[in-house]
């Protein structure tokens, strides 16, 4: 078996071996990014990056966090990391974010996309949205409910700003029904149900309650999107009664 292998397969063992330093980080680069995802491995790494970020070290950060991102994408058992390790790939991101170097905050930004964060870091995130459209981007396209983020989409509505995100904004207010002081026409709330972190049902409910003829083209698309043939039944059989009623 080579001493690839045995790397690859034995990262618990061979890390410790072979990388030490953020410049080992650099130089082993190439074979790094061939790891799988593991708890233990982007640990490993990360916690040498924080500690030379804390010490304010000079190092190679585009290609470092390059092996970060690579790792976290090598993850064929989908593996749900811990909390702690959310919370430090969370800091990388905040430390990253706001970087003059656009590759490297969009190596930040993949750090947490799609991952749930704890209320100091939804907060932080919502403090600074404005700064970045990655920041606003977590929030918009957070992958759960959350308290904190629905009541900054309720103040962000109610203001009447981000209308060029309207949909999306409105998406996070939705829960059962569209909220009564939601007021926009059928085909942004219809792309707002899409958008929405609900249930298919309770999807499939809102689709179909708020078919129009102004909403039909954008009801089509997201029915083949979500694949909903139910849906697309329930159009057919509108566009039929409203040929014969005519």
């Amino acid at each position: 078996m080579s001493d690839v292998i045995n790397f690859l397969l034995l990262p618990e063992q061979s890390l410790p071996l072979s990388i030490k330093s953020i410049k080992d980080i650099y130089e082993h680069r190439n074979l790094l990014k061939q790891l799988l995802l593991s708890e233990s491995t982007i640990n490993y790494l990360m916690d040498i990056i924080i500690e030379s970020v804390i010490n304010k070290s000079k190092f190679r950060t585009l290609d470092c966090l390059k092996i970060l991102r690579t790792i976290l994408r090598n993850d064929p058992f989908e593996i749900e990391l811990s909390e702690s390790t959310i919370k430090k790939l969370f800091f990388l991101h905040q430390t990253f974010i706001l970087h003059k170097n656009e590759d490297v905050r969009a190596c930040a930004n993949s750090f947490v996309m799609s991952r749930c964060l704890d209320d100091e870091s939804i907060r932080w995130i919502i403090a600074n949205r404005e700064k970045s459209n990655h920041l606003l981007n977590r929030l918009l396209r957070y992958p759960a409910k959350n308290s904190l983020i629905s009541q900054w989409a309720k103040e962000i509505y109610q203001s009447g700003k981000l209308r060029d995100r309207i949909s999306e904004v409105v998406a996070l207010l939705i829960v059962e029904n569209i909220p009564p002081y939601v007021k926009e026409n059928q085909t942004t709330i219809v792309w707002s149900v899409y958008y929405a972190k609900i249930s298919d049902s309770t999807k499939k409910r809102l689709l179909m309650e708020n078919f129009s003829k102004e909403s039909a083209d954008s009801l089509w698309k997201i029915a083949i999107r979500l694949k909903y043939p139910d849906v697309v039944q329930f159009m057919r059989q509108k566009i039929l009664a409203q040929q014969n009623s005519g």
